[in-house]
């Protein structure tokens, strides 16, 4: 497995495609500015099923109450996962919301699920991993466990960005382009893993392209994850905070608490109004009588 230290450009200089796609949809949930299929975990194993087999570009993102906070005050993010082909909910208020307005989420799926079953899919496909970012090192121990999991999966290549050199994009995509991996994994963090997997993904052309976050890390052992019972109660934000309470307390408390109570009063006064009885205009009102 091939490990090498390589750059990207950092976002400021970038901007969204304009190139047209026809992204596969089926019934999407939108909750504050973001749409999120209504998908379970089987259904989205069919859907990179359908990806693998279509051989063109399709991104998977992996939605949480940040991405919403970031939406908000983004409109290319917004924009970016409003367009993706599939988009899943990574986080328990995702699921709650969606329930409280009658259009249910059937479960969270988190990154870790997602790179779950592509593991199994690049088993039964015979089609490759390309894992991208992460501290040196990490991505490479990550595809050694993935590799662990799935006996015969194939790890195409392991890269660690630096951010120093403005050309290294081009020589990330032409290494991808020849390795011609099914997966593209990339933990560079939101919003950058998202933006850059979409501002490439038609050059690399890879079926399955997924921001995966902290996964690596999980995966190389370098952090652990909440236990079960603490992911099932929606409380895996506060475990990684206690973890990590200096990088991750402002996201936490700062940006995500009050965004996930506008998250919740928004759904509170939807419930109202589609409670509320219609009351015609005065004019109608006459016009009926009458």
């Amino acid at each position: 497995m091939a490990t090498q230290a390589l750059a990207i450009r950092d976002t400021p200089g970038w901007v969204l495609s304009d190139v047209a796609h026809e992204p596969t949809r089926g019934t999407r949930v939108r909750l504050a500015d973001l749409l999120i299929d209504q998908i379970d975990l089987s259904m989205v194993a069919d859907r990179m099923r359908t990806f693998l087999r279509s051989g063109k570009a399709n991104q998977v993102v992996t939605v949480n109450v940040d991405f919403l906070n970031i939406a908000r005050r983004d409109a290319q993010f917004r924009s970016m996962v409003n367009s993706a082909e599939l988009v899943v909910a990574d986080g328990m208020p995702l699921v709650w919301a969606s329930r409280a307005r009658g259009q249910p989420l059937p479960a969270r799926i988190t990154g870790h699920e997602l790179i779950h079953e592509c593991g199994q899919l690049g088993v039964e496909a015979g089609r490759s991993f390309f894992l991208l970012g992460a501290a040196p090192g990490v991505a490479e121990r990550a595809g050694i466990r993935l590799q662990e999991r799935y006996p015969g999966l194939e790890i195409a290549g392991a890269y660690s960005p630096t951010f120093e050199d403005p050309e290294e994009d081009d020589r990330i995509i032409e290494i991808i382009q020849d390795l011609n991996p099914g997966f593209l994994l990339v933990a560079l963090g939101a919003p950058l893993q998202d933006l850059w997997i979409h501002n490439h993904k038609l050059q690399l052309s890879v079926p399955v392209c997924i921001g995966v976050g902290c996964v690596f890390d999980v995966l190389a052992g370098c952090v652990s994850r909440a236990p079960r019972w603490i992911q099932r109660f929606g409380l895996e934000w506060s475990y990684r905070l206690a973890q990590e309470p200096r990088r991750l307390w402002r996201r936490y408390v700062v940006d995500d608490m009050p965004m996930f109570g506008r998250l919740m009063l928004d759904t509170l006064r939807a419930e109202q109004d589609s409670d509320r009885p219609l009351t015609l205009p005065a004019s109608s009102q006459t016009e009926h009588a009458a």
